[in-house]
């Protein structure tokens, strides 16, 4: 029965209503679907993007919330076999009702974590960890034949340098260079179904070189705040009495690629009630 309500509900601070996302179906635009999950895929022209998500546990309760994880998985390719056109902007719209925990959680300011590797990234920020995963692509050098690259993403609770919130996403490889860079995403208010939009930029010295193709990430986190235990991403199923599932629109995601190509599409979920 559709609701147009959502499952994933978080809760800030200050008040104000955020979402989650999928953050970072985030990174880079894309996500194929793992175990217990539905996958979208889009093409146009010679572009294709999959993209999908999960959210576990499966079986929320009826009233209230309960912790949960969720995963994402990605996947961008060229059809014409060359590599993808480089990411340039995401931005990703949420259900107005989603909101996300971060009471009492630990921030991580944006310049601890620019040209820095991962263990540099975590021995500064560990305590604001909200996600982990990994993400692949290749990397496209003047005069040099394409590479593939792999690395780990951390994501971090942040603080934009102009004090605002945010998500920081954090990718480092050592091979075939090394390569850093930090996805920060901001948060704007919007009117409608989905309330609030996260929207990053990649850097223009990063999408000149990396052309990024997979991409998995985990998002969870448990913290005690106030004496009082929190999760970073908590979730409810609010179907009406005498019903097991509600299906909503969860997530509507444009991803724009250098040569001004936009791909969008909207994830729709269902959420089934325990007990």
């Amino acid at each position: 029965m559709p609701l147009g309500r959502p499952i994933v509900t978080f809760r800030t601070t200050w008040g104000k209503t955020w979402a989650i996302a999928l953050l970072a179906a985030l990174c880079c635009g894309a996500a194929l679907p793992g175990p217990g999950a539905r996958g979208e895929t889009v093409r146009q022209g010679s572009l294709q993007v999959s993209f999908g998500g999960s959210v576990a546990p499966r079986l929320l309760p009826r009233a209230g919330t309960t912790p949960i994880a969720v995963t994402i998985r990605g996947h961008v390719r060229a059809l014409d076999d060359s590599p993808p056109p480089s990411l340039r902007r995401i931005a990703i719209e949420v259900n107005r009702l989603g909101v996300l925990e971060r009471q009492g959680l630990p921030t991580c300011p944006l310049s601890r974590l620019r040209a820095s590797s991962t263990e540099a990234a975590l021995a500064q920020c560990r305590a604001a960890l909200v996600g982990e995963g990994r993400v692949s692509g290749v990397l496209v050098l003047p005069e040099q034949v394409p590479s593939s690259f792999g690395g780990r993403v951390v994501a971090f609770n942040g603080t934009l340098p102009d004090g605002r919130p945010g998500i920081l996403a954090h990718l480092y490889t050592p091979r075939p260079a090394p390569l850093t860079f930090v996805l920060a995403f901001t948060i704007v208010r919007v009117h409608g179904t989905f309330g609030t939009r996260l929207v990053a930029t990649v850097p223009e010295k990063t999408r000149r070189t990396a052309h990024i193709t997979s991409f998995t990430l985990r998002l969870h986190r448990a913290y005690t705040a106030d004496g009082e235990r929190r999760s970073y991403l908590s979730a409810g199923c609010p179907a009406p009495e005498g019903f097991t599932s509600a299906t909503f629109p969860l997530v509507r995601a444009a991803y724009g690629f250098v040569g001004e190509t936009t791909v969008s599409d909207t994830l729709v979920r269902t959420c089934r009630v325990a007990g």
